[in-house]
């Protein structure tokens, strides 16, 4: 039997408890933290080349957008490495999370889900916050309170789909 346990050590650590059986239990530290440094931004934007533009195949000039919205960046680290980022930007209909990318060996092991709830709990002043989620990934969002809406659509031809956070579902009926 597999049980996780998510225990807030402060702002901006957050360690996963995972046991395996009786007898067994792994401790990861996961950190996460508003990427500030040129230093830092430059990890996200490496992370994200190696995870969309090398692994997923997506244009350059699509995901490579920073110098046209003013966006917030976070970073993940694990064992004291770089492995996952993720930024959210301002829109016309409120707060995107977007661009969610783990290095391929570190994914599973509760990365992205550490990006998600730090950003969550970043922004949970925030009236109204979405994504569009890859196809691959809408069980992995609506686990965290997000629902989707409208039909899927093609976004850097891949499939996506809208999300909504249902903390503030509400607002939009």
């Amino acid at each position: 039997m597999n049980l996780l346990f998510i225990i807030n050590g402060n702002d901006h650590n957050l360690f996963i408890v995972l046991k395996t059986n009786l007898s067994e239990i792994l401790i990861m530290g996961i950190v996460v933290n508003r990427a500030t440094s040129d230093k830092e931004k430059d990890i996200c934007i490496s992370i994200r080349r190696k995870v969309f533009i090398q692994e997923q195949r997506i244009n350059e000039k699509i995901e490579m957008d920073d110098s046209k919205f003013e966006t917030t960046s976070f970073i993940a680290l694990l064992n004291d490495n770089y492995v996952g980022t993720a930024r959210c930007r301002n829109t016309e209909i409120g707060v995107k999370l977007e661009r969610f990318a783990v290095l391929k060996s570190h994914r599973g092991l509760g990365v992205g889900k550490s990006l998600l709830m730090f950003m969550i709990k970043y922004l949970q002043k925030e009236k109204h916050i979405y994504l569009h989620a890859q196809k691959d990934v809408i069980e992995f969002y609506s686990k965290f309170g997000f629902c989707s809406m409208g039909e899927m659509f093609n976004e850097a031809e891949i499939p996506h789909q809208k999300m909504v956070y249902t903390k503030y579902l509400q607002d939009l009926t």
